[in-house]
């Protein structure tokens, strides 16, 4: 097909919060004691950050260099392993209407995630829904980066970004790429390309955007 939708995950996809609050928390308490505590709402914050970002949250002041590295570590490997048994939850509609979706675009996912993350969503779709995905661990760089780079990757020349905060707005302007903002998601936008507050609303949405805009794949 010659358009694509890029999905984020978090927020966008599924919420897996709670079941991220649970992993990070277990891991805390593992290298740090029973004082250590995250909440959900805490958590819910963090979505969207690069992973050495959300690091630098989960972090205690206290800890050195060495036990902060062996915790991290220990810490997202920790999360992919619940999530392979507790993963999150999807929205209401969502399989449904990316599969409406698919019929017309190659639906893709850049998510700012470690490896074997994605992996665990999906298996709650429909088996090759989604054509190929790239993650922070793919490219250690911000979301503009990842971006690009899957874009080279698959040979995309019209696509779209959908995510749900701020900063994914900016990172996909900053790769050139129109923005649909998920309201129905964790965070804000503030001059997003479309808005949907549902997935119902997505298939009017992308159709509206990719009307509207002309060249949709990178800048010049």
């Amino acid at each position: 097909m010659d358009r694509a939708l890029i999905f984020d995950l978090d927020g966008t996809l599924w919420d897996a919060t709670f079941a991220i609050r649970d992993a990070w928390d277990e891991a805390g308490k593992r290298f740090f004691g029973p004082q250590y505590e995250l909440t959900h709402d805490a958590v819910q914050g963090l979505m969207g950050k690069t992973m050495d970002e959300i690091a630098n949250e989960l972090i205690p002041q206290y800890a050195d260099r060495e036990l902060a590295q062996r915790f991290i570590d220990s810490c997202f490997q920790i999360e992919v392993d619940y999530l392979s048994r507790h993963p999150g939850a999807l929205f209401p509609d969502e399989v449904p209407v990316l599969s409406e979706l698919a019929r017309d675009y190659d639906l893709y996912i850049v998510s700012n995630c470690q490896a074997g993350y994605i992996e665990t969503f999906l298996p709650l779709v429909p088996r090759r829904l989604f054509k190929g995905h790239m993650c922070w661990s793919d490219s250690k760089l911000d979301k503009r980066f990842t971006l690009k780079a899957l874009v080279e990757r698959y040979g995309l020349v019209e696509c779209v970004y959908i995510g749900d905060t701020e900063k994914d707005e900016r990172e996909t302007h900053a790769a050139g790429l129109p923005f649909i903002y998920a309201s129905y998601g964790f965070g804000g936008a503030i001059n997003p390309e479309g808005v949907a507050s549902s997935f119902k609303e997505l298939p009017a949405v992308v159709a509206k955007v990719f009307a509207d805009k002309k060249g949709l794949g990178f800048q010049k």
